[in-house]
């Protein structure tokens, strides 16, 4: 083999290692933006719905009510047992006696200095104000002398609540589940604009005699 033809061998090998070598580069030129975030780096994509409006349900839900299990109830009130009793005409503890509470008015269990916050004349002890006042005392009533902190699971509070219920002489009735409120479809009415006086519709033009 001439020069010639050794160079011209020697020029294609090289260059296809040169172009080899840029082919292997070309992804990391593309993708280093200088330490900089990359403008196609994926994130959180707008679907242009906006936030999502959480909808509060009428109380109590069908689920609460399955869950007022008096059995239940009983095992998780022994966590209120140091300051509680359900019997009738039971002492007053460091809490007040709960019997009869459900559906009574509100601090007046007789005996008992109830604070400030839970003496409301008139306000009585519903499935709804029991549930707020059980899942965080202090919340429901600022200033209760109660520093229990609460029962977070709705169905252990549906559970205590079945319980106090039944051991009432009479119990309330158990509650029924409130129902969505429905929703009312309104159908829409496109109004045609007003004509404007002023404007007359054409006349056709008299034929010519």
């Amino acid at each position: 083999m001439d020069d010639l033809g050794f160079n011209k061998v020697a020029g294609a090998v090289l260059a296809t290692g040169l172009g080899f070598m840029l082919l292997m580069k070309l992804p990391g030129v593309v993708m280093d933006n200088g330490g900089e975030e990359i403008a196609y780096k994926a994130g959180a994509i707008d679907t242009g719905g906006g936030d999502t409006e959480e909808v509060e349900l009428p109380f109590p839900q069908a689920d609460w009510v399955a869950a007022m299990d008096a059995s239940k109830g009983a095992r998780v009130f022994k966590k209120c047992k140091s300051c509680h009793n359900v019997e009738p005409g039971g002492p007053n503890g460091t809490g007040p006696g709960l019997y009869g509470v459900v559906m009574n008015d509100k601090g007046a269990h007789e005996g008992y200095a109830f604070s400030t916050a839970l003496a409301i004349p008139g306000e009585k002890w519903t499935y709804e104000s029991l549930d707020a006042f059980l899942e965080k005392p202090s919340r429901y009533a600022p200033g209760t002398k109660m520093n229990f902190v609460g029962l977070k699971k709705p169905e252990d509070r549906a559970a205590v609540i079945e319980y106090l219920r039944v051991a009432d002489s009479a119990p309330s009735p158990r509650p029924e589940p409130a129902l969505a409120e429905p929703v009312v479809e309104t159908e829409m009415v496109i109004e045609e604009p007003a004509l404007d006086p002023t404007e007359t519709e054409p006349t056709e033009a008299a034929p010519a005699e």
